[in-house]
């Protein structure tokens, strides 16, 4: 009997897999948000406050990622949206 498997594609000597899609620091940050928000909300801090404090947080953190990975192009249309957002409009 053989064994179906997938070929193998050649890769050159100096190239590297591309980062996968979603991983562990991916889950980290979706199940961390809630549990730190839970957490505070049950030291007290009033609602509003805390999702001031977290999507101010998700906001640095998807800009990092635009900044690092998107491009400036991709930067500025965050910024964009993130004013016109803040601005009620």
């Amino acid at each position: 009997m053989s064994i179906d498997t997938a070929p193998v594609p050649r890769t050159e000597p100096g190239q590297t897999d591309p980062p996968p899609r979603f991983g562990a620091p991916q889950a980290f940050t979706a199940v961390s948000f809630p549990v730190l928000g839970v957490a505070l909300h049950v030291t007290g801090m009033p609602l509003q406050d805390l999702f001031i404090l977290l999507g101010g947080c998700g906001a640095l953190g998807a800009a990092a990622v635009m900044a690092v990975g998107g491009g400036r192009r991709r930067l500025a249309s965050l910024a964009g949206a993130m004013l016109r957002a803040t601005a009620g409009k």
